[in-house]
């Protein structure tokens, strides 16, 4: 169902508590994006809502945006959420150069993406509405702004859902698994320093333009480790990168040698053994060079020159074909590009000690990277489940610890829980193949009302040995 704002508004009141709940397979922007795996979930004047759009198919043109506003509108009043924001390749250039990080009061961030065209791409969207009052049976709607015009009274608008008010309903058991000790915390601090040489030569002039500033980074991140009493120090590497423009095998020699000078003057600052420094080189930064490449507005011809970086040509013939074919594009490439890709990149290696459950209470506040999974879990299990704080500490752990299974499959959990169904789908494609991720994507498809796949996954995570899946299975509707 589409239709204007005003209009829309004046329509709300004709929507009974038997519409339909859901319309996952509602479509936007004319067909090409799609939403999918909406859920709202009430709780007193409390929503929570989650949704994913899908972008697989829509092309946007470099200067292009769009703007998705989820809205509720009941009894003739609007409320609009914070807009998803999908743009073009120039205009995310624009957008990140004009916008601060944080656009609304409360401290929170609108969600934007940068279109990849011919690519699959999807867009996780959750909000909570701490008080929908006078919103008791309102229609979640989607604003469209396709022209630029920022109007929401003048946007088509599209019916995608409505607000759930079943607060009794039977909901799946979850089970949160505690990860493994962690034998030896092994964690790094990183950073990049871009120092300047004279011509050809490969000694530290400490002096030299903003050498001063650019050496201050890497002492003051060795002796913030240094000075924390929880941890020990086993390595400090430098890596020296050239760029891309001049012979191969000089470049070669003096990312190799610059390197070397760097962390034998490093060494000399400190009462450290030696043996704990290294050095690292690579002679041409063709990896750092794709990206600035493509994030560079005023380069026109960049997927060409990408396509060129990315070939198994010979390192000096790739900067000769792309000053030859493209001598504008590359006089920007000198001057912005290439700079940025004269670096030195420092890591600082360390252990940190086992903590106590009441050390690792305060540590979370304050360095949580120093925590191991473990340690993170048995924090939050002297919290409220389902509290804010215990969410808060396995949203920490995902964020910390991205690729591990047991941390997703606790962030969907805690996702599930507090009615957020985008984040928690997200979170169960990575959260592994033991009973109990089985049973949170089982606990997905029940809440998206798929009861056949459902009960088929409670089953499998049942026979896998989750004892709280053979309740579920029981519970879940007959296929």
């Amino acid at each position: 169902m589409k239709t204007n704002l005003m209009t829309r508004i004046m329509l709300s009141c004709l929507f009974g508590a038997a519409a339909a709940a859901s319309a996952s397979s509602q479509t936007l922007a004319s067909g090409s994006v799609r939403v999918d795996s909406l859920t709202t979930r009430r709780v007193d004047n409390r929503v929570d809502i989650a949704f994913r759009l899908n972008l697989d198919s829509l092309r946007l043109k470099s200067e292009q945006r769009l703007v998705f506003t989820p809205m509720l509108v009941a009894e003739g009043d609007t409320m609009a959420l914070h807009p998803v924001i999908v743009n073009g390749r120039a205009q995310q250039v624009r957008y990140k150069r004009s916008h601060r990080a944080t656009d609304y009061k409360d401290g929170t961030q609108p969600t934007v993406v940068r279109r990849i065209n011919g690519t699959p791409q999807t867009v996780d969207y959750s909000q909570t509405i701490a008080d929908i009052s006078g919103f008791s049976h309102a229609g979640l709607f989607t604003a469209e702004d396709l022209c630029g015009c920022g109007r929401l009274e003048d946007q088509t608008a599209t019916l995608v859902g409505r607000v759930g008010t079943d607060t009794n309903a039977w909901f799946p058991e979850l089970v949160y698994v505690q990860p493994a000790a962690e034998a030896r915390k092994e964690r790094q601090e990183k950073g990049e320093a871009f120092l300047s040489f004279r011509v050809n030569k490969t000694d530290i002039v400490a002096d030299l333009f903003d050498n001063a500033r650019e050496l201050a980074k890497i002492t003051r991140t060795i002796d913030l480790v240094r000075a924390d009493k929880n941890v020990a120090i086993t390595g400090i590497n430098i890596h020296g990168y050239a760029s891309p423009d001049g012979p191969y095998k000089n470049n070669e020699r003096l990312a190799r040698e610059r390197a070397a000078a760097l962390k034998s003057y490093v060494a000399g600052l400190y009462d450290i053994s030696p043996e704990l420094f290294s050095s690292s080189s690579t002679a041409e930064d063709w990896e750092g060079f794709i990206p600035k490449v493509a994030a560079t507005s005023s380069i026109k011809h960049w997927t060409e020159i990408n396509r060129i970086a990315e070939s198994a040509m010979d390192p000096d013939a790739k900067d000769q074909r792309i000053r030859k074919l493209y001598p504008d594009d590359y006089r920007i490439i000198c001057d912005s590009i290439y700079p940025r890709l004269r670096h030195s990149d420092y890591t600082i290696s360390y252990t940190v000690r086992p903590f106590s459950v009441e050390e690792a209470k305060q540590i979370l506040k304050t360095r949580p990277q120093q925590l191991s999974l473990e340690e993170m879990y048995l924090v939050a299990q002297t919290m409220e489940p389902g509290s804010e704080e215990f969410n808060e500490v396995f949203d920490i752990a995902v964020r910390l610890f991205p690729n591990d299974s047991t941390a997703n499959l606790n962030a969907a959990c805690a996702a599930l829980q507090r009615g957020d169904m985008a984040a928690a789908a997200h979170y169960a494609e990575k959260s592994g193949s033991s009973a109990e991720a089985v049973n949170v994507r089982a606990t997905i498809a029940y809440l998206v009302k798929d009861y056949a796949n459902a009960r088929r996954l409670f089953d499998e995570a049942a026979k896998a040995g989750c004892r709280e899946a053979e309740e579920n299975a029981r519970r879940v509707k007959p296929m």
